[in-house]
């Protein structure tokens, strides 16, 4: 039979309450996050139920982790935000290269650069999201590469900064720019990285380096649309909220059309070096699918909502409590299952 459809107000805490309660995951898609995120966070650590989402807000994701990953840690409540495009896609590929790398060449991976090329188009809802996360959180903070932790020992380094410039990139023969996603992709990547290297240092070892980079671009079809990128990137919230209000960008609850979406695509480029001097010790690889925000974003968290709801209660698979990562939580699995349902996963011989 169908399931129950069980409605509630996200402003309502008990009413929050009454949902998760009854449920043993819950996958939530209603944001902005900062806005009405924190009562279903705060229910499912109460009652035990574990979580995920398709946040892309690194701000209240780092809010979340600073008030309740101490609780769900005790309980051993799962929580797996940014299981959508931000930031599947980022997390499950930098692992799979790490991993690529380490069984070819027998060392860890020093660096993974991903470059994506995209169609695909915002709704309105992704859009007040990043304005009210720039809002609430400020830019500098939000700069911070290891804002999601933990922190990396001796602090950021330069090449962990965020790409602010149109810079012309030689690995792909191709202009690039910052990419709208990275803000959350690379610090999703780095909290893997880093909770892997808490909980099991030698596995940590083996896949990464000490000095392991991981960075993400745009690929622009020549300088002067990577300049215009790089341009719009530094756009601050108050004028994008102003040019929301004027029609020029998507209100809350409009986006792309159901044939807009069919014509939609994504494609990660991915070079992954193995650590050392050699530069031949080169991997490449790409992860693609259709339309990235909404139909892939949709498979993405369903599997990893799915998958969670499977490993429950199972002594030998339940992920560790606690805040965690779509690598550091379900790992090499997800990809498999999302390789099945055309999120593809496919080694490259060359660019």
């Amino acid at each position: 039979r169908a399931p129950d459809i069980l409605v509630a107000s996200a402003a309502t805490q008990s009413e929050v309450d009454r949902v998760v309660e009854q449920a043993r995951v819950v996958l939530s898609t209603a944001g902005p996050f900062a806005r009405i995120g924190q009562p279903v966070v705060d229910a499912c650590v109460r009652l035990g139920t574990h979580y995920v989402d398709i946040n892309g807000e690194p701000g209240w994701h780092r809010e979340m982790i600073e008030r309740y990953d101490e609780a769900a840690r005790a309980k051993g409540v799962v929580l797996i935000p940014s299981s959508g495009f931000d930031s599947i896609p980022s997390d499950m590929a930098c692992q799979w290269m790490a991993e690529r790398v380490a069984v070819r060449f027998g060392k860890p991976a020093r660096r993974v650069s991903a470059y994506v090329a995209m169609q695909g188009g915002m709704s309105g809802g992704t859009v007040l999201s990043g304005i009210l996360s720039e809002e609430a959180f400020g830019r500098s903070r939000l700069a911070d590469p290891y804002l999601l932790g933990p922190a990396r020992r001796g602090g950021p380094r330069r090449e962990d900064a965020d790409v602010s410039e149109a810079l012309w990139d030689g690995t792909v023969g191709s202009w690039t720019a910052p990419f709208a996603m990275a803000q959350i992709n690379t610090r999703i990547v780095r909290r893997s990285v880093g909770l892997l290297a808490a909980a099991a240092p030698e596995a940590a070892a083996r896949l990464y380096s000490a000095d392991f980079t991981y960075t993400e671009r745009a690929v622009a079809p020549d300088e002067a649309r990577a300049t215009k990128m790089a341009r719009a990137s530094e756009a601050p919230a108050s004028k994008i909220r102003s040019m929301q209000q004027q029609g020029r960008l998507p209100q809350p609850g409009q986006g792309p059309s159901a044939e807009q979406r069919k014509a939609n695509w994504f494609r990660f480029v991915l070079v992954a070096e193995a650590a050392g001097d050699d530069p031949s010790r080169r991997l490449y690889g790409s992860v693609s699918g259709g339309d990235a925000g909404y139909e892939e974003t949709a498979k993405m968290v369903s599997e990893a909502a799915l998958m969670l709801l499977e490993r429950t209660g199972q002594a030998t698979s339940t992920p560790q409590g606690g805040f965690r990562t779509p690598a550091t939580a379900l790992g090499a699995p997800l990809r498999e299952r999302l390789h099945e349902v055309g999120i593809r996963f496919d080694e490259l011989d060359e660019l």
